[in-house]
Protein backbone atom coordinates (compact mmCIF):
# COMPACT_ATOMS: atom_id res chain seq x y z
CA UNK A 1 0.00 0.00 0.00
CA UNK A 2 1.50 3.37 -0.47
CA UNK A 3 0.69 6.42 1.25
CA UNK A 4 -1.00 9.86 -0.24
CA UNK A 5 0.55 12.62 1.81
CA UNK A 6 -1.50 15.77 0.18
CA UNK A 7 -4.22 16.00 -0.45
CA UNK A 8 -6.27 15.44 3.30
CA UNK A 9 -9.38 13.85 3.15
CA UNK A 10 -11.88 16.72 3.25
CA UNK A 11 -12.22 18.70 6.40
CA UNK A 12 -16.03 19.66 5.87
CA UNK A 13 -16.54 15.72 5.98
CA UNK A 14 -14.33 14.84 9.03
CA UNK A 15 -16.21 17.43 11.05
CA UNK A 16 -19.33 14.91 10.71
CA UNK A 17 -17.75 11.66 11.33
CA UNK A 18 -17.56 8.65 13.69
CA UNK A 19 -13.96 8.21 14.54
CA UNK A 20 -12.17 5.89 17.82
CA UNK A 21 -9.71 3.77 19.30
CA UNK A 22 -11.04 0.20 18.58
CA UNK A 23 -8.68 -2.72 20.81
CA UNK A 24 -8.29 -6.32 20.13
CA UNK A 25 -9.13 -8.35 22.77
CA UNK A 26 -9.41 -12.69 23.73
CA UNK A 27 -11.77 -13.70 26.02
CA UNK A 28 -12.01 -17.26 27.53
CA UNK A 29 -14.42 -18.15 29.94
CA UNK A 30 -13.77 -21.58 31.79
CA UNK A 31 -15.79 -24.05 32.91
CA UNK A 32 -16.29 -22.24 36.24
CA UNK A 33 -17.36 -18.94 34.95
CA UNK A 34 -13.96 -17.42 35.63
CA UNK A 35 -12.20 -15.24 32.69
CA UNK A 36 -8.57 -15.16 30.90
CA UNK A 37 -8.30 -12.59 28.63
CA UNK A 38 -5.23 -11.18 26.48
CA UNK A 39 -4.40 -7.92 24.61
CA UNK A 40 -3.87 -9.13 21.30
CA UNK A 41 -2.38 -5.47 20.03
CA UNK A 42 -0.15 -3.50 22.36
CA UNK A 43 -2.31 -0.29 20.63
CA UNK A 44 -5.65 -0.01 19.36
CA UNK A 45 -6.11 0.69 15.73
CA UNK A 46 -8.93 4.05 15.01
CA UNK A 47 -11.57 3.32 13.20
CA UNK A 48 -14.86 5.18 12.20
CA UNK A 49 -17.74 5.90 9.71
CA UNK A 50 -17.44 9.15 7.46
CA UNK A 51 -20.87 8.63 6.11
CA UNK A 52 -22.44 10.91 8.34
CA UNK A 53 -20.06 13.72 7.56
CA UNK A 54 -21.80 14.22 3.70
CA UNK A 55 -24.25 17.06 4.03
CA UNK A 56 -24.45 19.13 0.89
CA UNK A 57 -23.91 18.08 -2.95
CA UNK A 58 -20.69 19.93 -2.79
CA UNK A 59 -19.89 17.19 -0.08
CA UNK A 60 -20.73 14.19 -1.86
CA UNK A 61 -18.82 15.83 -5.00
CA UNK A 62 -15.50 16.24 -3.20
CA UNK A 63 -16.03 12.63 -1.28
CA UNK A 64 -16.35 10.73 -4.73
CA UNK A 65 -13.26 13.11 -5.76
CA UNK A 66 -11.10 11.99 -3.08
CA UNK A 67 -12.32 8.10 -3.28
CA UNK A 68 -11.39 8.38 -6.75
CA UNK A 69 -7.62 9.61 -6.38
CA UNK A 70 -7.24 7.06 -3.70
CA UNK A 71 -8.39 4.43 -5.44
CA UNK A 72 -10.84 2.79 -2.77
CA UNK A 73 -8.98 0.58 -0.21
CA UNK A 74 -5.56 1.06 -2.12
CA UNK A 75 -3.96 4.55 -1.03
CA UNK A 76 -3.45 5.58 2.52
CA UNK A 77 -4.03 9.04 3.37
CA UNK A 78 -4.35 11.40 6.51
CA UNK A 79 -7.40 12.38 8.21
CA UNK A 80 -8.22 14.60 10.78
CA UNK A 81 -9.92 13.11 13.77
CA UNK A 82 -11.92 16.42 15.58
CA UNK A 83 -12.59 14.09 18.74
CA UNK A 84 -8.81 13.58 18.91
CA UNK A 85 -6.08 16.03 16.71
CA UNK A 86 -4.21 17.82 19.15
CA UNK A 87 -1.09 17.19 22.39
CA UNK A 88 -1.32 20.18 24.68
CA UNK A 89 0.89 20.57 27.72
CA UNK A 90 2.59 17.30 29.10
CA UNK A 91 0.78 15.45 26.79
CA UNK A 92 3.57 16.17 23.95
CA UNK A 93 6.27 13.77 24.24
CA UNK A 94 9.06 12.42 22.84
CA UNK A 95 11.46 9.18 22.90
CA UNK A 96 15.23 9.04 21.77
CA UNK A 97 16.11 7.39 18.68
CA UNK A 98 19.68 8.45 18.66
CA UNK A 99 21.78 11.63 19.54
CA UNK A 100 20.21 13.73 17.06
CA UNK A 101 16.80 12.24 16.67
CA UNK A 102 13.65 11.77 18.32
CA UNK A 103 10.24 10.47 17.74
CA UNK A 104 7.17 12.41 18.71
CA UNK A 105 3.84 10.46 20.68
CA UNK A 106 1.40 11.81 22.29
CA UNK A 107 0.61 10.61 26.37
CA UNK A 108 -3.00 10.05 27.38
CA UNK A 109 -2.60 10.35 31.30
CA UNK A 110 -5.20 9.72 34.17
CA UNK A 111 -4.24 9.39 37.57
CA UNK A 112 -1.42 7.20 37.61
CA UNK A 113 -1.95 5.76 34.48
CA UNK A 114 -0.47 6.51 31.40
CA UNK A 115 -0.43 5.11 27.75
CA UNK A 116 1.87 6.77 25.10
CA UNK A 117 1.10 6.63 20.88
CA UNK A 118 3.15 7.03 18.40
CA UNK A 119 2.34 10.40 16.10
CA UNK A 120 3.65 10.08 12.68
CA UNK A 121 2.07 12.30 10.50
CA UNK A 122 2.20 15.77 12.41
CA UNK A 123 0.60 19.06 11.06
CA UNK A 124 3.61 21.35 10.74
CA UNK A 125 3.55 24.53 12.86
CA UNK A 126 4.32 21.81 15.71
CA UNK A 127 6.40 23.93 18.35
CA UNK A 128 9.17 21.99 19.99
CA UNK A 129 10.28 22.84 22.92
CA UNK A 130 13.83 22.59 24.66
CA UNK A 131 15.85 25.54 23.40
CA UNK A 132 17.94 24.41 20.17
CA UNK A 133 17.20 24.35 16.72
CA UNK A 134 15.38 21.78 14.96
CA UNK A 135 14.00 19.93 11.56
CA UNK A 136 10.29 18.57 11.92
CA UNK A 137 9.61 15.40 8.93
CA UNK A 138 5.74 15.73 8.41
CA UNK A 139 5.45 12.42 7.20
CA UNK A 140 7.05 10.27 9.88
CA UNK A 141 6.98 12.75 13.09
CA UNK A 142 11.25 12.74 13.78
CA UNK A 143 12.70 15.66 15.12
CA UNK A 144 15.82 16.36 13.95
CA UNK A 145 18.54 18.93 16.39
CA UNK A 146 20.43 20.88 14.05
CA UNK A 147 21.90 22.64 16.96
CA UNK A 148 21.85 23.76 20.67
CA UNK A 149 20.15 22.29 23.14
CA UNK A 150 18.06 17.99 22.29
CA UNK A 151 14.10 18.67 22.09
CA UNK A 152 11.95 18.30 25.58
CA UNK A 153 8.30 18.18 24.57
CA UNK A 154 6.04 19.53 21.84
CA UNK A 155 2.70 20.76 21.20
CA UNK A 156 0.86 20.93 18.19
CA UNK A 157 -1.88 18.89 15.69
CA UNK A 158 -1.54 16.00 14.31
CA UNK A 159 -3.14 13.59 11.40
CA UNK A 160 -4.31 9.69 11.84
CA UNK A 161 -2.74 7.46 8.87
CA UNK A 162 -5.93 5.64 7.36
CA UNK A 163 -7.52 4.15 4.45
CA UNK A 164 -11.09 3.39 3.49
CA UNK A 165 -12.18 -0.05 4.54
CA UNK A 166 -13.96 -0.80 1.31
CA UNK A 167 -13.69 -0.80 -2.26
CA UNK A 168 -17.36 0.58 -2.52
CA UNK A 169 -18.94 4.27 -2.78
CA UNK A 170 -22.76 3.39 -3.21
CA UNK A 171 -24.32 6.69 -2.56
CA UNK A 172 -28.67 6.03 -1.99
CA UNK A 173 -30.09 9.23 -4.53
CA UNK A 174 -32.67 10.23 -1.38
CA UNK A 175 -34.27 13.28 -2.89
CA UNK A 176 -31.94 16.89 -4.39
CA UNK A 177 -28.70 16.78 -2.34
CA UNK A 178 -29.84 13.82 0.29
CA UNK A 179 -27.88 10.93 -0.02
CA UNK A 180 -27.99 8.13 2.24
CA UNK A 181 -24.98 5.00 3.20
CA UNK A 182 -24.94 1.95 4.96
CA UNK A 183 -21.70 2.99 5.73
CA UNK A 184 -18.49 4.69 4.70
CA UNK A 185 -15.46 2.96 6.86
CA UNK A 186 -12.02 3.99 7.13
CA UNK A 187 -9.22 2.57 9.61
CA UNK A 188 -6.12 3.53 10.93
CA UNK A 189 -2.93 1.66 8.97
CA UNK A 190 0.31 1.32 11.13
CA UNK A 191 3.28 3.06 8.53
Amino acid sequence: MSFKETPRFPEAISVGSKFGPVYSTTVARNIGGAEANNQNWSMPLHEGDVSHGVKSQSDLDDLLAFFHSVAGMHHGFRFKNYNDYTATGSQGTLVALSGTTWQMYKTYTIGAISMARKIQKPIAGAVIAGGGSYTLDTTTGIITKVSGASPTSWTGEFDFPVRFNTDKMLPVWMSYAVYDWSAIPIIEVRV
